[in-house]
């Protein structure tokens, strides 16, 4: 399986204290700053799509953004060309380079505590349809992949309660949740999830 296509997200712990509009000169910032990877574009809002993607820094190779999705605000970056690596790789970079992100926006003063994200909880979502449609054969081809992405974001290297389902119907694109019972601190996550896959 080499899905090119393919996000992370990490679910914020108090979105109901978070504006999703903020975000936008926060993500202009992130730009100029060159904070984000891959070729940034610009920001575009979609905050008035019911659960969708909220507010998108919209690049060549990466979309970032706060994604409104399933009614749970959280940091994304989706791959959308250009990956390399096995899967665990891919799915690594997307979970380090939504880990920067999460720690950037955690230390913007404007933001000051509200904008805190979680790592007990990822959502893996692999979105080329034909070459992973979302059934239990694809979990069964990506459960390689995905537990050696779980060891390095552990802190017990996976050994633990860690919980995967796949979630959605088989319209949905195949999207996974990992549960993690002993999460490491995002600041690893960033440093070095998927470093040597």
């Amino acid at each position: 399986m080499e899905p090119h296509r393919i996000a992370v997200k990490l679910y914020l712990e108090n979105p109901e204290g978070l504006d999703p509009e903020e975000l936008v000169p926060v993500f202009h910032r992130f730009i100029r700053e060159d904070l984000v990877g891959g070729i940034p574009i610009d920001v575009a809002r979609y905050g008035h799509v019911s659960d969708g993607p909220g507010i998108m820094i919209i690049g060549h190779q990466l979309d970032h953004a706060l994604d409104l999705g399933g009614g749970r605000p959280g940091l994304s970056t989706t791959r959308k060309r250009d990956g390399e690596g096995s899967l665990a790789a891919r799915i690594g970079e997307l979970v380090r380079a939504t880990a920067r992100l999460s720690i950037d926006l955690e230390a913007d003063p404007d933001l000051a505590a509200r904008a805190r994200v979680s790592t007990g909880e990822v959502l893996i979502t692999i979105l080329d349809r034909y070459e992973a449609p979302n059934n239990d054969a694809t979990l069964l081809k990506a459960d390689p992949a995905i537990r050696e992405v779980i060891a390095a974001l552990s802190e017990d290297g996976g050994e633990g309660a860690a919980t995967i389902e796949r979630v959605g119907g088989s319209r949905d694109p195949f999207a996974v949740r990992v549960l993690l019972d002993q999460p490491r601190p995002l600041i690893q996550w960033a440093e070095g999830v998927g470093a040597a896959a």
